[in-house]
C-alpha cells in the first residue's frame, strides 16, 4: 500500500508539478551559437532571465542578462561581452502556475488543429523567398505560359497547408534528439525548491518550436521525462521582454517557414 502511495504521490508531482509556495527561484535561459571556427564577431548570443520570490510569496522578475560571444582576428582572439539589467516586474501568479502545470503536462498538441489559429497563411512572396534560400525556386517560379499553373499549384497547396499532417510526422518529438557538435540552439528552465532542483530543456536544433520539452530531477540523466505541449511556449512568451531573443525563439508563428522549407525540400 505504501508502494501505491508513493506512486500515486510521485505521479501527481510529475504531472502537475510544483506548487509556488515550495519554489524559491526560477531561471529561464536561452541562447545560440557555433563553437567550431566562428568567424569574426559576434558567434554567439545568450540570455538569462531570474524571477525571485518576496516575501509576500508572490514572483517578480529581477534580472535580465545578455551574454555575447566575440571572435577577432580571423578567430585567433576571443572574447565575452555582456550586460545585466536589474527589474522589479512582478508576476502573475496565475501565469506562473499555468507555466508550471504545462511545463509537466503532455497534451501531444502539435497539431494543425491546434496551430490554425496562432500561424497565419503565408504569402506568395514569403513562399518565393523561402524557394530561393533554398535553391527550390524553379519549384515556384512562372517561367513560362505552360509552367505557370502548375507552379501556382504548389503555392496555393502550400498556402492551404497541405500534407500538415506529414510534415509534423517527420519531425522527431521524442526525448531521442539528435545531437548536434559545433552548434547549438536551446534553452533551459531551472526551478528551484528547497530540496531539488527541476530542469525542462527545450532543443530548437531538431525543431523550429523546441519540442518536446525534457523534465529532469536534479541532474540525475537517466531518468528524463519527455512531454509535447505547445501551451508552454505560449506561456513563456507572457513572462519575458517582447524584444528579447528568448521571446522570439518559442514563437509558434515560425512553425510556418519550417512547414514551407519541409514542402518544398518534398515532392509534392
Amino acid at each position: 500500500m505504501k508502494k501505491i502511495l508513493l506512486f500515486i504521490f510521485f505521479y501527481t508531482s510529475v504531472c502537475l508539478g510544483q506548487p509556488l509556495d515550495t519554489i524559491s527561484k526560477i531561471e529561464f535561459f536561452y541562447g545560440y551559437g557555433a563553437q567550431c571556427f566562428p568567424l569574426d564577431g559576434v558567434y554567439a548570443r545568450s540570455e538569462k532571465f531570474i524571477f525571485k520570490k518576496l516575501e509576500d510569496g508572490n514572483f517578480e522578475l529581477t534580472t535580465y542578462q545578455k551574454l555575447w560571444n566575440i571572435s577577432r582576428q580571423n578567430a585567433t582572439k576571443f572574447s565575452k561581452d555582456s550586460s545585466i539589467t536589474n527589474l522589479s516586474k512582478k508576476c502573475d501568479s496565475k501565469i506562473l502556475l499555468d507555466l508550471m502545470k504545462n511545463l509537466n503536462t503532455d497534451k501531444q498538441n502539435f497539431s494543425f488543429a491546434f496551430l490554425k489559429s496562432k500561424i497565419k497563411k503565408p504569402s506568395k512572396r514569403r513562399i518565393i523567398k523561402l524557394s530561393k534560400k533554398m535553391d527550390k525556386f524553379y519549384k515556384v517560379d512562372c517561367y513560362d505560359f505552360f509552367d505557370c499553373e502548375y507552379r501556382n499549384e504548389i503555392i496555393d497547396s502550400i498556402q492551404s497547408f497541405e500534407h500538415f499532417d506529414k510534415y509534423v510526422s517527420s519531425i522527431n518529438l521524442s526525448k531521442n534528439q539528435m545531437i548536434t557538435i559545433g552548434y547549438y540552439n536551446f534553452a533551459r528552465i531551472i526551478i528551484t525548491s528547497k530540496n531539488n532542483i527541476t530542469s525542462y530543456d527545450f532543443s530548437f536544433v531538431n525543431n523550429a518550436i523546441g519540442q518536446p520539452i525534457i523534465k529532469n530531477f536534479n541532474e540525475n540523466y537517466m531518468a528524463d521525462y519527455a512531454y509535447v505541449n505547445l501551451l508552454a511556449n505560449e506561456i513563456i512568451r507572457d513572462l519575458i521582454p517582447k524584444n528579447s531573443i528568448t521571446y522570439k525563439a518559442f514563437d509558434l508563428k515560425k512553425v510556418t517557414d519550417d512547414y514551407i522549407r519541409w514542402y518544398l525540400g518534398n515532392n509534392y
